[in-house]
């Protein structure tokens, strides 16, 4: 009980940090329907169960219904009272049985719902708010575990494929080795040939090797009479490159000393006038295309205007055309509407005679619906005469209801004292059974020590008489031999 009215203490200052959100009943009703409760359990669960005043036998059942859920409890385990418990009146202890440990599993599982301060009270005695704070860390814990188990689960493939693939690999690479195994291993009727063949193959080596150093000796030998040679003619090549160079610079210096001779410069003129007379001959071919391109532009522009004037004329004539046939249609358009009109007329006609009617039926049918409303009202004056009524009756009977709960109020507060003095004398009762139980184990303590001290004072006098029995025999044994 000390324990109970500390942990209500710390609840006022950790209600205000929380790390889940308390949600509504509603939703918590429908989350343990879904997730928790099974079958008939979930049907009749409902919000009355938990607000305003919470049903012990539920919420225990809740919290059976989680432990199961999340560490897998089996009902019996509930049931089952700890072997090593030296207690008197085991009876006594086995309907309280399931509730303890029910209260001392939510201990243990509540921490993990960042509820610290799980009470016995919680199991016996619930309350609303501290209801919905608990089921809301429970609620929080269990949706992070189905999140988290998804997780878990997709890991756990992960894993479980891996580990397959890696028993393939290894049964694989035991095959391979095996093989290698078999193939490297020489059998006993072959390791004769098997010494023969590798000793030759590793005199051929020996050879090969003796061999191949004289004449790879040989060969770096005359790469590097090569590389000499080959340096030798890379520096004649470049000398060379060089007087060329210069000799192609000797030579465009004597070209540009050098005259030309006069019968070229005069080749030269004859040619430069023979192309001025053809640009000449040439030019005049372009003037006179160019004339007789000027005159038949200026007959087309004259073409052209004449052209422009007649189309001119064919679009006039065509707009008086359309004029016409414009001017027709409306006059048939005109003469259509005019027999339209007679027919609106007509049936226009029709339809006043028809509405007049309408009218008439409509205005005798206000008459019998105002009757009828008349009527209702009627019926409803006396309907709410007779309700008012009612309430007044259930008023003067919710007035004594109230009394009744009054009166109850008190009996449930003289019940709760006197369960109060109740307690104050059972836990003094406890007290005293307990050191009486206490000064019952020191007696029976020192009572098995006696016991203990009388039993090997009477194995030391057995063993003392043993042993005086056994000289007395020695001695006759002696005796009689003797004799």
């Amino acid at each position: 009980s000390i324990l109970c009215i500390t942990a209500l203490k710390l609840r006022v200052g950790k209600m205000t940090t929380l790390t889940f959100p308390i949600q509504s009943t509603s939703s918590i009703v429908n989350f343990v329907r879904q997730y928790i409760l099974v079958g008939s359990e979930a049907k009749s669960l409902g919000k009355n169960d938990l607000v305003p005043n919470p049903k012990p036998e539920v919420i225990q059942k809740i919290y059976m219904r989680v432990l199961q859920l999340v560490f897998e409890y089996r009902p019996e385990q509930f049931y089952v009272l700890p072997v090593g418990l030296d207690l008197p009146y085991m009876e006594i202890y086995e309907g309280f049985a399931a509730l303890s440990n029910l209260s001392t599993l939510m201990e243990q599982f509540m921490p993990y719902c960042r509820v610290p301060d799980f009470c016995l009270s919680d199991v016996l005695d619930p309350k609303t708010k501290r209801i919905l704070y608990l089921l809301s860390g429970v609620v929080n814990y269990i949706h992070f575990r189905q999140y988290r188990q998804k997780d878990y689960m997709e890991h756990l493939s992960k894993y479980k494929s891996a580990l397959e693939n890696v028993h393939q690999l290894q049964k694989l690479s035991e095959d391979a080795q095996m093989k290698i195994d078999k193939l490297t291993t020489v059998p006993p009727e072959q390791q004769a040939e098997f010494k023969v063949i590798s000793a030759g193959v590793q005199e051929l080596q020996q050879t090969i090797n003796q061999e191949y150093r004289v004449k790879d000796v040989a060969l770096q030998e005359k790469i590097a009479q090569i590389k000499a040679v080959s340096a030798e003619k890379n520096k004649k090549l470049s000398q060379k490159k060089l007087d060329l160079a210069t000799m192609k610079e000797d030579q465009e210096r004597m070209k540009s000393q050098i005259v030309e001779s006069p019968e070229r410069r005069k080749n030269k003129m004859e040619k430069l006038r023979e192309n001025v007379m053809k640009l000449k001959h040439e030019q005049q071919e372009i003037n006179e295309k160019y004339e007789n391109y000027r005159d038949k532009i200026a007959f087309g522009v004259h073409w052209q205007l004449e052209v422009q004037s007649s189309c001119k004329k064919l679009q006039s004539k065509e707009a008086i055309l359309e004029k016409n046939k414009h001017i027709l249609t409306e006059m048939r358009n005109e003469e259509e509407q005019i027999a339209n009109d007679n027919n609106e007329l007509k049936s226009l006609a029709s339809e006043e005679l028809l509405s007049k009617r309408n009218v008439n039926q409509k205005k005798e049918k206000m008459i019998k619906m105002d009757t009828m409303l008349k009527k209702k009202r009627e019926d409803n004056e006396r309907h709410s005469q007779d309700v008012i009524e009612l309430c007044n009756r259930i008023q003067e009977k919710r007035g004594t209801v109230i009394e009744q709960m009054d009166q109850v109020q008190k009996e449930v507060k003289k019940i709760q004292s006197k369960r109060k003095v109740l307690l104050e004398i059972t836990e003094k009762e406890k007290m005293q059974s307990q050191e009486i139980i206490r000064s019952l184990k020191v007696g029976l303590d020192k009572y098995h020590e006696g016991l203990m001290k009388v039993g090997e004072r009477s194995a030391l006098r057995r063993r003392e008489k043993i042993a005086e029995l056994t000289r007395l025999m020695n001695r006759r044994k002696n005796t009689i031999e003797q004799k």
